[in-house]
């Protein structure tokens, strides 16, 4: 794996952890659980893009976010140790968990894509959500096209010497 695509990958992981937990889980979880500031930050958001989705909170769209804490917030730990670690055994799992996230952002952003309403900023709402399908993608596509992403391993390499 080149260093381009290993910092975006390990990147998007460890910055994905405090959204989820600061950011996105205030569309389930209890305002009083969060520190103001976020609380401020989500209230500067909505008035100044309007997100349809994380105003007014479909159900589905609920439920796709208690799917990012239980299992999405798990597999971040979880990745980012396997990629610090460039362990070989997480390109699996990146599969399921990119083709998982992206089939969860299609109808996110077709949702997007159609909303209209008053100060409703969608190019700027979508330019939100857009890393959200457009990693894991890559993510899935790259590891299924490669075999060991981080290369062969020493104990391999010294075994064949």
């Amino acid at each position: 794996m080149n260093n381009f695509l290993y910092f975006i990958y390990l990147g998007f992981f460890l910055s994905h952890i405090p959204i989820t937990l600061f950011v996105d889980s205030q569309a389930v979880l209890p305002a009083s659980w969060f520190p103001s500031v976020c609380r401020k930050m989500m209230a500067w958001y909505f008035e100044t893009h309007r997100d349809p989705l994380m105003m007014h909170l479909p159900v589905w769209f609920k439920t796709l976010v208690y799917s990012e804490i239980y299992l999405q917030l798990p597999f971040f730990f979880v990745a980012t140790y396997a990629f610090v670690g460039k362990k070989n055994w997480i390109r699996i799992p990146a599969i399921f968990y990119g083709a998982f996230v992206t089939s969860t952002m299609l109808p996110i952003l077709a949702e997007l894509a159609v909303h209209t309403g008053p100060g409703y900023r969608p190019a700027i709402v979508t330019s939100f959500y857009a890393p959200y399908l457009l990693v894991p993608l890559c993510l899935a596509l790259h590891m299924m096209v490669t075999p060991q992403p981080f290369g062969s391993s020493r104990s391999s390499k010294s075994k064949r010497h």
